[in-house]
């Protein structure tokens, strides 16, 4: 697990420090410390750094800081310390908190008599710690869902790993939009999305993460059924979290069937895989999709004959698709429509913004084409397979 703003305040020796301002940036993980003694960074720093000021450094008046605290903010580094105090910077100005919460950037505020090599040892020996239990976690989510040799069991790599061995685990994926977001953002939002997503474990559940190509994948683990809804749920919370956090990232999350001990969780992998498939095409709202909510898609993923597919739904909507591509007529959207709102006329009508008696004359039009009763339960239900198919084709 990487480490991040808000662990600083359970430090032994950051007791006595004070959040002063950026609250909202807490989630900011922390790459290393460092300690200004130049009046200007960006040269020297690669970002995530947290920075310490003190009259040692850079001059120190009010226009300075703000200057500072803006190229630490366009930098992307996690925060900044501010020593106060004694013949240090005598407060936090009003203008550097205000700055700090407009851009959700944590300031704090660190007596002058603190021992600075304390600190910052601390929060290296912290780090270092952290990058390593993670490591060990990426390393066991590899061997378990992409190595080829499969030789070794789940509990045997859990054991070696040093990972808890929960009988009950699920896989999710968060993937990006494919040229959505630079490199460099990409790893940044990755990150946070691998922070945010492992702080969701607690007692009798554990959530491991590690990005793979443009997606974070996470391996949840938990003790039993109840835990996995609860560690599920917590999940879901966190990516609405990250979502509002970047809302122009186009983050979605797919969220694999659960797997007791006797099932192999790469299942689970393959079943978020299609979750997201779907959610990159039009067959659902949202950006987050169970594979438990997949219903006849699930079907249609084990058919390896894509043409047999395509087949069954022209059996059905052939004439109506002709019929759209010479006329530049909508008959598929409104068959597609009457079906969704369940042959309500109000509803259809209301939906496709055209008047109750327009619909009826298309209706009339496809029922001719189709030659077929649209009042016929079973009749409907093969329409509805069939724009599903089309659909699942299309995505």
């Amino acid at each position: 697990m990487s480490f991040c703003c808000a662990d600083l305040l359970k430090l032994k020796h950051f007791k006595q420090v004070r959040l002063a301002a950026g609250e909202k940036g807490l989630y900011r993980q922390i790459s290393w410390p460092f300690i200004c003694t130049t009046p200007t960074i960006s040269q020297w720093l690669h970002g995530g750094e947290l920075l310490f000021i003190s009259n040692a450094g850079p001059d120190t008046d009010e226009a300075d800081l703000l200057a500072l605290a803006r190229e630490s903010v366009e930098k992307a580094l996690s925060g900044m310390v501010l020593l106060t105090g004694g013949d240090s910077i005598p407060a936090v100005p009003h203008a550097l908190s205000h700055l700090c919460d407009e851009a959700a950037f944590p300031l704090f505020d660190m007596p002058w008599d603190i021992k600075l090599v304390d600190i910052t040892q601390e929060i290296s020996e912290a780090i270092l710690y952290r990058r390593a239990q993670s490591k060990k976690g990426q390393r066991f989510i590899e061997q378990l869902l992409f190595s080829d040799d499969d030789r070794r069991s789940f509990e045997e790599l859990a054991g070696f790993y040093e990972v808890p061995c929960r009988p009950i685990r699920f896989v999710t994926v968060v993937d990006f939009p494919p040229d959505s977001l630079s490199p460099t953002a990409q790893e940044r939002i990755k990150s946070d999305i691998s922070h945010t997503f492992k702080s969701t474990g607690g007692d009798g559940y554990t959530a491991l993460t590690m990005g793979h190509l443009n997606t974070v994948v996470c391996l949840a683990l938990a003790n039993d059924a109840r835990a996995a809804g609860l560690l599920n749920r917590s999940i879901a919370d966190a990516f609405e979290t990250l979502c509002s956090r970047y809302p122009h990232a186009g983050l979605r999350l797919g969220i694999g069937r659960v797997c007791g001990p006797e099932s192999n969780v790469r299942v689970s992998y393959t079943d978020a895989g299609k979750a997201l498939a779907l959610l990159s095409g039009s067959s659902f709202c949202g950006n987050t999709l169970h594979y438990s909510d997949l219903g006849i898609y699930k079907l249609f993923f084990e058919i390896q004959d894509r043409e047999e597919i395509r087949r069954y739904y022209m059996e059905n909507l052939e004439c109506l698709i002709e019929a759209d591509r010479k006329n530049g007529s909508d008959l598929v959207g409104t068959l597609r429509s009457y079906l969704y709102n369940n042959c309500n006329l109000l509803r259809t009508s209301q939906a496709l913004y055209i008047h109750r008696n327009t619909l009826i004359y298309r209706l009339n039009t496809i029922r001719g084409l189709l030659d077929r009763d649209l009042d016929d339960a079973l009749v409907r239900h093969e329409l509805f397979n069939s724009l599903l198919a089309a659909d699942f084709l299309n995505h």
